[in-house]
C-alpha cells in the first residue's frame, strides 16, 4: 500500500514544548494515530504517524464505502 500526496507545503522540526498531547476525542473517533498537535507562529498542527494511520480500521471503513 502506498500514499500519494498532492504536495508538500513545509517542513517543520519542532521542538518539545512545540508539542502538546492528542486531544481525547472521545470513543466515537479513533485516534491512535494522532501523536500530538503542535504549535508554530500562529498555526496549529496536527502531527500524525502515518504508519498507524495507514493500518487504522477507519481507512478501511473508507476505502469500503467508496467501493
Amino acid at each position: 500500500m502506498g500514499i500519494v500526496v498532492d504536495g508538500v507545503s513545509d517542513v517543520i522540526n519542532l521542538q518539545a514544548e512545540q508539542i502538546r498531547p492528542a486531544p481525547e476525542l472521545g470513543s466515537v473517533i479513533d485516534t491512535e494515530y494522532i501523536t500530538g498537535l503542535g504549535a508554530v507562529d500562529k498555526r496549529m498542527l496536527i502531527l500524525i504517524d502515518i504508519e498507524n494511520l495507514m493500518s487504522c480500521s477507519d481507512l478501511g471503513l473508507i476505502a469500503q464505502s467508496v467501493n
